[in-house]
């Protein structure tokens, strides 16, 4: 026997229209004012306790019954259970316990939302306002289920879940072509976040031959799309919150390709002040990034050649982004947290704790946005012709020194953020230290390591930092060689074939443009992969 809830006595007609009903006898007042049956008012007594017992049996057969795919949960998904080893993942015998069976697509609607909308990554955050509302169409539900099942299949490492996926990936595709064919649709905010959801695909699944450009190609899609929307993408919080992201992708394909900002998203942009904080110190840094690329066009183009202007300039960009660096408040910066036991998940002997996960990545995304300027003024100074044991010879020497102890500086706060993004403190202070990064990356495993569900965006967040400063021939060689031995480890951790590419690449002493590596593997902005 099974408590039905309370029950309404309101007759059918405004029980089913969800009408208030005034039970007067012998007919409502909603039933007589539009001339409709009234059948009468229910006995909720007779109907409170209903015996449910062949409803229940014909269900648990059903699950017994039904052929599930073991995957891991978020932790705060509903039917998420964590194992007395805290790893945070479905056993094997919960996975297939008949209470716990929750449909495919369900773990894939969780699992996206847990991750990009409310967890760590929040790429997609702007979505919530949509959930909330009702306002998701077919293609951005198709959207949000492949992008779903591509998280789950790297994340139990299941070919019949990434099947699944391209199969959603496939239909998402067509629906938004045949969308984008229709100028009232293609303004939507459902079509631009099914286009974006699509790109973050791409990058947890890469097509076999995905390059740079194909990502430019979604960008310039999506940068029409913005461009079309105009002014009345600013209406809703949803819209603000895409426009945003939308310029994060264009700042990075313009720095990529050492070309000017658009005219008309310059227009926007200043358009958009109107919705937005400008003091906020992120909108801030991203004015500097909007210097920067001019800077960078206005060099490639040959319109701007002096090597003192371009070091001057250079210098500036970077002293205005310590400085904004420099106002956050003191209780977001890191403590330092000496080591006992040595360890070589740890660089040197000391690891950083922040008081919010999302604190540290954004950090370490604008420690990595000074390596290009900084390699700039490094590259400038050494090309320069002056003569040997002059004033102008000893200042680019000294300015070359001082590049190099900022890259040093940066390495260090971003090595430092390791243990805490990508997990490591269960493997820290224990009585059997661990040996090298090699020992953890046998035949692409991680011996004795998993990622937390809620580590899994953080630890992915590392990749282009990490990348970006053993990248940069200033940075020192001990540093390079444990950010090589961490790419493989989390190269292992997160199932990514292209981090372990790029570990081996800079072991090659391979020299690779960042913003190509950005638009390959994305950011904490955009993407995370599965453990």
């Amino acid at each position: 026997m099974v408590y039905g809830g309370k029950l309404s006595k309101a007759c059918k007609p405004c029980r089913t229209r969800r009408a208030k009903c005034d039970f007067i006898s012998p007919e409502c007042s909603q039933c007589l004012r539009t001339k409709r049956k009234c059948h009468g008012y229910r006995d909720t007594e007779g109907l409170r306790i209903s015996d449910m017992s062949a409803s229940v049996v014909k269900k648990f057969k059903a699950c017994s019954d039904a052929d599930s795919t073991s995957v891991p949960l978020p932790a705060n998904c509903p039917g998420y259970k964590s194992g007395e080893s805290g790893s945070g993942l479905l056993s094997s015998s919960l996975a297939l316990s008949p209470v716990l069976t929750v449909p495919i697509d369900d773990r894939a609607f969780c699992y996206f939302r847990t991750t990009f909308v409310i967890g760590n990554a929040r790429s997609f955050r702007y979505l919530e306002s949509l959930y909330e509302y009702g306002d998701l169409d077919d293609r951005l539900l198709v959207s949000i289920r492949a992008v779903g099942l591509a998280s789950l299949s790297k994340a139990a490492r299941s070919t019949d879940l990434e099947n699944q996926a391209m199969r959603s990936y496939v239909a998402a595709l067509r629906m938004i072509n045949s969308a984008i064919t229709c100028s009232d649709v293609a303004i939507n905010d459902t079509t631009l976040s099914a286009i974006m959801l699509l790109d973050q695909f791409e990058k947890i699944i890469p097509p076999t031959a995905r390059t740079t450009q194909a990502w430019t190609n979604h960008l310039n899609g999506a940068t029409a799309l913005m461009k079309m929307r105009g002014r009345h993408q600013f209406e809703t919080k949803a819209g603000v919150e895409m426009f945003m992201q939308m310029s994060s992708h264009l700042l990075v394909s313009c720095m990529q390709h050492r070309i000017a900002l658009p005219e008309d998203y310059l227009t926007l942009r200043t358009y958009a002040t109107n919705f937005l904080d400008t003091n906020d110190i992120a909108w801030r840094l991203s004015q500097v990034s909007v210097r920067y690329i001019g800077f960078r066009a206005a060099i490639k183009s040959g319109s701007l050649f002096d090597a003192d202007t371009i070091i001057a300039t250079a210098t500036r960009m970077d002293a205005d982004m310590v400085t904004l660096m420099g106002k956050f408040l003191p209780g977001w910066m890191p403590q330092s947290i000496p080591l006992t036991t040595p360890s070589a998940l740890v660089y040197r002997s000391h690891y950083d704790f922040y008081i919010d996960n999302r604190l540290a990545e954004g950090l370490n995304m604008v420690r990595a946005g000074r390596i290009p300027i900084l390699d700039l003024i490094r590259e400038q100074c050494e090309a320069a012709h002056v003569s040997p044991g002059s004033c102008q010879a000893l200042e680019r020497y000294q300015t070359v020194q001082r590049v190099k102890e900022s890259v040093a500086e940066t390495a260090d706060l971003i090595c430092a953020s390791v243990p805490q993004l990508a997990g490591y403190f269960p493997f820290l202070e224990t009585d059997s230290p661990p040996g090298s990064p090699d020992s953890y990356t046998a035949s692409g495993s991680v011996k004795g390591m998993k990622l937390e569900p809620c580590n899994e965006s953080s630890a992915y967040s590392l990749l282009w930092p990490l990348f970006t400063v053993a990248n940069s021939r200033a940075c020192p060689e001990d540093a390079k060689a444990w950010i090589i031995g961490q790419l493989k480890i989390l190269g292992g951790l997160l199932n990514s074939g292209q981090t372990l590419e790029l570990a081996s690449g800079l072991e090659r002493g391979e020299e690779r443009d960042i913003w190509s590596v950005y638009a390959l593997l994305g950011s904490i902005c955009y993407s995370i992969t599965g453990p």
